[in-house]
């Protein structure tokens, strides 16, 4: 049966648009280097070809980052719409750290805009600054005559125009100015109006590259059985029932479970079915949801750290025109990401790749470090498209990436590679969910005619 990848793929054909890309094509696509190619700072590179890449630090899983960062650049730099492009950056915190987060390369608490709102501005009118500079000394003008618009620079006196790619070389020689002066917000063009997104076409046509589209030559493929309850581990496993399934080629223990390693996805889940596990259940969560829900209420109930206190709010609530008081309870819940977790490894004598949707690079860069014993600048993470998050693909120790790790370390010697990803089923079981949580507000009404909706007071004990 077709999958709906190969059916996009396949309906596309007719329609005469560039289809089927893979991971070799990914890669090479990733835009030209070399000494004509431009790259004045971290976050931008202008080649020949009049293309303009935005090297994003934040991850694209539906939410826009990428569309959103490539228009800040594109802004200050006066480029065409037409020309951007957008690339994922390497893990790297020094060049690429969030900046409201401090020394961590991560996305997420809707900081990605925000935190590089100036940055990336700014390295926009780097770029245009230096454009400029080549212009004006290759056509002996003066700078402040040149206009650029939709990515060509103007000297209407002569009658000289250029594109950004015609100049990128002589640009690439210029000298970064030490400052420079950004838009003011009426000479906007781009922020605050529509564009396409610039991952709408190739994750129509089926182009946009996955984890689950990454194929490297001798790839193993390996699922995790997982325990069927919280803090429950592995006591004992038998694995000569998977063992005897054709393609299956090793079954490890690993941390989260116990893995079944084959040559491809379908021989690695038959192969899981037929494990026999024993699992050690005496730390298991033995509570259900309501016996948490009691708990967390006599936890709401205590006194809490107090966050902030400004004004009188006891005061505020006894003179109120009218009061609110709510309580609000979420459950466990499972954040069921459209894409199951996925990555690939490859792991050589003394560096590792790693190729998944990653949230936060930093964390993930250590923890894979850590299982494999190398230093964290050995590590390269390719961080790819990732079909939705939620917060799933962001964990302090690393969400599947060190797992993946912990299943291609005891394959190295074996073959170049090993993918990990466990299966619809059991991450919602096994997956790190959103916790429970209880909150209780309590909000004073000002009385009319200034009442308006407006809130007097605002005391959240809880």
């Amino acid at each position: 049966m077709p999958t709906r990848r190969r059916f996009l793929q396949s309906a596309a054909v007719g329609l005469g648009l560039v289809i089927g890309l893979r991971l070799e094509r990914a890669l090479a696509q990733q835009g030209p280097t070399g000494p004509d190619v431009f790259m004045p700072n971290a976050f931008v590179r202008i080649a020949p070809d009049n293309t303009v890449t935005i090297i994003a630090k934040h991850i694209e899983f539906g939410q826009g980052a990428h569309t959103g960062l490539a228009t800040l650049l594109a802004e200050e730099l006066d480029a065409d719409w037409s020309q951007i492009r957008v690339e994922a950056a390497p893990a790297d915190v020094a060049r690429y750290n969030n900046l409201a987060w401090g020394p961590v390369q991560g996305t997420g608490g809707s900081t990605a805009i925000a935190n590089s709102w100036e940055q990336l501005r700014r390295a926009g009118a780097t770029a245009r600054a230096m454009l400029v500079a080549a212009a004006a000394q290759a056509w002996q003008v003066p700078a402040g005559g040149i206009t650029v618009d939709r990515g060509v620079l103007t000297h209407a006196a002569s009658g000289r125009r250029a594109t950004f790619g015609e100049l990128a070389p002589a640009a690439a020689r210029q000298t970064p100015p030490a400052s420079v002066a950004l838009k003011d917000p009426r000479d906007f063009k781009l922020i605050g109006r529509n564009a396409p997104r610039v991952d709408s076409r190739p994750k129509t046509t089926g182009a946009a590259v996955y984890t689950c589209d990454v194929h490297l030559p001798d790839m193993l493929t390996a699922v995790i059985a997982r325990p069927p309850r919280f803090g429950a581990t592995v006591r004992s496993f038998d694995a000569s029932g998977a063992r005897r399934v054709p393609g299956v080629t090793d079954v490890v223990q690993v941390p989260s479970g116990v893995a079944v390693i084959a040559r491809g996805t379908w021989a690695a889940i038959k192969g899981r079915r037929a494990l026999s596990i024993d699992w050690a259940e005496a730390a298991v969560e033995s509570r259900g949801s309501e016996e948490l829900y009691a708990d967390y209420r006599r936890l709401a109930a205590q006194p809490g750290v107090r966050a902030r206190w400004q004004g009188d709010p006891p005061a505020a609530l006894a003179g109120a025109a009218r009061v609110l008081e709510a309580v609000y309870e979420f459950p466990y819940l499972a954040h069921a990401p459209m894409e199951p977790l996925d990555c690939v490894v490859r792991i050589g004598a003394d560096e590792c790749e790693v190729w998944l949707g990653s949230q936060t690079p930093t964390i993930d860069q250590q923890a894979v470090a850590a299982v494999v014993g190398l230093p964290p600048a050995k590590v390269r993470i390719h961080t790819l498209l990732a079909g939705g998050s939620f917060g799933r693909h962001s964990t302090p120790y690393g969400a599947v990436a060190p797992e993946a790790a912990s299943v291609a370390k005891p394959c190295a010697a074996r073959g170049p590679s090993s993918s990990s990803g466990p299966a619809r089923t059991t991450s919602a079981v096994a997956s790190t969910g959103r916790s429970t949580s209880i909150g209780s507000v309590r909000a004073s009404m000002q009385a009319a005619p200034s009442w308006r909706g407006n809130t007097g007071s605002w005391d959240s004990p809880s």
